[in-house]
């Protein structure tokens, strides 16, 4: 211990239970500045203690999270999206029950100007009907004809040798007189011609023929009767296709020929079986394309009739008069069209 120590050092006497006992109480001086740089560099060493330290982390087992699975889901069903303009049923409602009430009145008003115009249109036609009931009934069959037409085909002239049974100035005398004829086993047809009306019982393959046949016909009873050629100018008539109409053409042709057969069955002759075959074979041919036109299947109709009842003529009045009407109504026909295109 160093001079200054012991000369700072008091002596203090304690007394206890009688007994002295020492007691010293040293006054320590410390050095500030010394302990401050002590404790520096203590601190320097510690921090580089610290630096130089290596720190490993234990390693750690990371702890797997189970899967949360819910046991009791029930998948919410998908409703489809409205725009609402608020909330609640109630609201729903009221909109349901104005869009069905304004769809009510639009199918309303749309299903009223149907009907409307359906009877609009039943009552024109009733009207038309009413002013023209001819024309009315003819218009179905005639754009029936104008659909299916496509073809403007030629009708020949034709110089038809004819029995003709008197002119009378009246359609209703001359009715009259053929009325009579009919009852006398006569076939029979009336042409407006020039404003008179003639009445035809016959016809046959040409003039000469024609002749014959008047002679015999008066020598039966019949006084008032002439033959004459009756002249039909040319026509057209519109069919579906051009083949049509070279068939058309065909039966035409054909027509003179059948003419002269009848006649020859009406004088008590035979049949020529080489033209009735070819007439049945040009009938058949037709078969698988029938016309469209209503003057066309007409004048066909007519011209198998004859056919079919020539081949059963032999003997037969019944069907010798068949062939003859049918040759006289093919003639009547014929000569309209002609009259219709003039």
């Amino acid at each position: 211990m160093t001079k200054k120590e012991n000369s700072q050092r008091s002596t203090i006497k304690i007394k206890l239970n009688g007994k002295e006992r020492p007691f010293e109480e040293k006054t320590v001086v410390h050095d500030w500045q010394a302990a401050s740089e002590e404790t520096s560099a203590a601190s320097s060493e510690e921090m580089l203690e610290e630096e130089e330290f290596e720190w490993i982390l234990p390693d750690e087992e990371e702890t797997e999270i189970p899967e949360f699975k819910i046991n009791h889901h029930t998948e919410s069903k998908k409703r489809p999206y409205f725009h609402r303009v608020g909330n609640g049923p109630f609201k729903w409602g009221i909109k349901k029950l104005v869009v069905s009430f304004v769809l009510a009145i639009t199918v309303g008003l749309l299903l009223g100007t149907f009907v409307l115009e359906i009877m609009k249109k039943e009552d024109i036609q009733a009207t038309t009907t009413a002013r023209n009931p001819v024309a009315a009934a003819d218009k179905p069959g005639e754009e029936k004809e104008k659909a299916n037409a496509s073809y403007k085909a030629k009708l020949p002239a034709m110089s038809v040798p004819v029995l003709q049974a008197g002119v009378y100035s009246s359609n209703e005398n001359a009715e009259s007189a053929a009325k009579e004829l009919a009852n006398q086993n006569y076939a029979t047809t009336i042409l407006e011609m020039d404003g008179k009306y003639s009445l035809f019982i016959g016809v046959a393959g040409d003039l000469q023929e024609a002749k014959s046949w008047e002679k015999n016909v008066k020598e039966s009873g019949l006084a008032d009767v002439w033959a004459k050629e009756l002249s039909i100018g040319e026509g057209s008539i519109q069919l579906a296709s051009k083949e049509q109409a070279e068939q058309f053409l065909k039966e035409i042709n054909y027509y003179n020929s059948i003419a002269a057969e009848a006649v020859k069955v009406e004088m008590g002759g035979n049949v020529n079986e080489k033209v009735l075959q070819a007439g049945l074979q040009l009938i058949d041919s037709q078969k698988d394309a029938t016309y469209q036109n209503k003057e066309a299947v007409n004048l066909h109709e007519k011209l198998q009739t004859a056919v079919e009842s020539l081949e059963k003529s032999s003997g037969n009045q019944d069907e010798i008069l068949k062939v003859q009407q049918a040759l006289l109504d093919y003639m009547t026909i014929y000569y309209q069209l002609s009259s219709q295109s003039s």
